[in-house]
């Protein structure tokens, strides 16, 4: 009879687990803060270049994408001008964790526009899986390394070169033209907007999802390092 208080009292407990669903925490967005990317095309000088038109394109993306937290960019500018980094965006030692606490980020997004190809007939039916190439064709091509740095170590937790390729017939550069600054072409910002959305899906498939989609990426980079390889054997057969 003196167990019985003990079997309502599991009873009780029994009762209230079947009726409640007890959640996990949800994780913490990741709090993002995107430096200026560097720009080694030269190309768009006189909008600040390729590396302003990246940095302002993925800050906005990112902002748009339910899966992150953005630090406003004129608290990042104030601060990065208060550290004298505005103009470069290059991090000194123990500046990544010095702009992580005044922002209250996470994480630095930064990178390095290493190619920008415009009007390349040649590139764009190859893209496009032609023989030869039609007249007309157009294709613009985007490279990037990425880099993401960890705000409270200053290591380099993620890294990835990323590309963003555009191929078109004639007709398409009669197409509404995208409202973006400098870009003469839809061919031009398609790309360019390609390696951006690239960037943000694979950020988000390493930082939030952690799932199977890591296993896609890891097969995509080495078919491109591959596709590297290839090209630099064909130049030196050339030659």
């Amino acid at each position: 009879m003196r167990a019985a208080p003990y079997r309502v009292l599991a009873l009780v407990l029994c009762a209230f687990a079947s009726t409640h669903v007890f959640a996990a925490p949800a994780r913490a967005q990741p709090v993002l803060a995107v430096m200026k990317f560097q720009d080694e095309t030269g190309v768009m000088p006189l909008q600040g270049g390729i590396g302003r038109v990246v940095t302002n394109m993925l800050t906005n993306e990112l902002a748009a994408r339910d899966a992150f937290t953005v630090v406003e960019r004129r608290k990042l500018l104030a601060i990065l001008e208060e550290q004298d980094l505005a103009a470069s965006g290059r991090l000194r030692p123990g500046e990544g964790a010095r702009i992580g606490q005044l922002t209250g980020a996470d994480y630095l997004v930064m990178g390095t526009i290493t190619a920008f190809e415009r009007d390349t007939p040649e590139r764009a039916h190859r893209l496009a899986g032609r023989d030869s190439a039609g007249e007309g064709v157009r294709g613009a091509y985007l490279a990037l390394d990425l880099r993401v740095v960890d705000a409270t170590s200053g290591e380099v937790r993620y890294a990835r070169t990323i590309e963003g390729r555009a191929a078109s017939a004639e007709s398409l550069r009669r197409a509404r033209k995208e409202q973006l600054d400098g870009f003469e072409s839809p061919i031009d910002a398609k790309a360019v907007r390609g390696a951006v959305l690239e960037v943000i899906d694979y950020l988000e498939c390493e930082m939030v999802r952690r799932d199977g989609c890591r296993a896609t990426y890891a097969a995509r980079e080495a078919g491109r390092v591959e596709g590297t390889r290839r090209a630099f054997r064909r130049d030196d057969a050339r030659d």
